[in-house]
């Protein structure tokens, strides 16, 4: 009989036990967010025969709102243009808007703004400093978390390709 009763003291303690646990209030882990990122870096190079470019630029989200993205790019890199006769080359400064409009992983990117270029010696000095920007192409980019850029164009530079990082 002592054998029985002490079966049901354990259930009854062990039934007791998990009630008082469950008593307690509990809070789990918040539910996690991914941020679009803000930031990303990309190296561009493109070309075509008698012009071409390539730089390695830091790029800035300042409008995000779905499917329309609006971003700022300055970056650092060369470029050449030639003719026949005359032969242009130096560093670069590229200064840029480009606004992507799409959703999911791909976009359409229309690029537009200016690139202030150093002379070299032996240069054409006749050539102006500045030469537009314009590119239009696609862009693969995750739209949350952090990950992958690739893009493609064409645009007064000519063809081109490009990858970075966005954080």
């Amino acid at each position: 009989m002592n054998n029985v009763k002490s079966k049901y003291l354990i259930i009854y303690s062990f039934i007791l036990l998990i009630f008082f646990i469950l008593s307690f209030k509990t809070y789990g882990q918040a539910t996690f967010t991914v941020q679009n990122p803000k930031n990303s870096i990309h190296f561009d190079a493109a070309t075509l025969i008698y012009i071409g470019m390539y730089s390695l630029d830091y790029e800035r989200t300042i409008i995000l709102s779905n499917p329309f993205k609006l971003t700022l790019d300055a970056g650092f890199g060369g470029w050449y243009f030639t003719t026949i006769s005359k032969w242009s080359s130096g560093y670069s400064i590229p200064i840029s808007i480009n606004s992507l409009i799409g959703s999911g992983n791909n976009y359409f990117e229309i690029d537009l703004g200016a690139r202030y270029t150093f002379l070299r010696e032996g240069s054409d000095k006749a050539t102006s400093p500045y030469f537009p920007v314009l590119n239009i192409g696609y862009r693969y980019q995750r739209p949350v978390g952090k990950g992958l850029i690739f893009r493609s164009f064409l645009g007064l530079s000519g063809v081109g390709l490009g990858i970075g990082k966005a954080f």
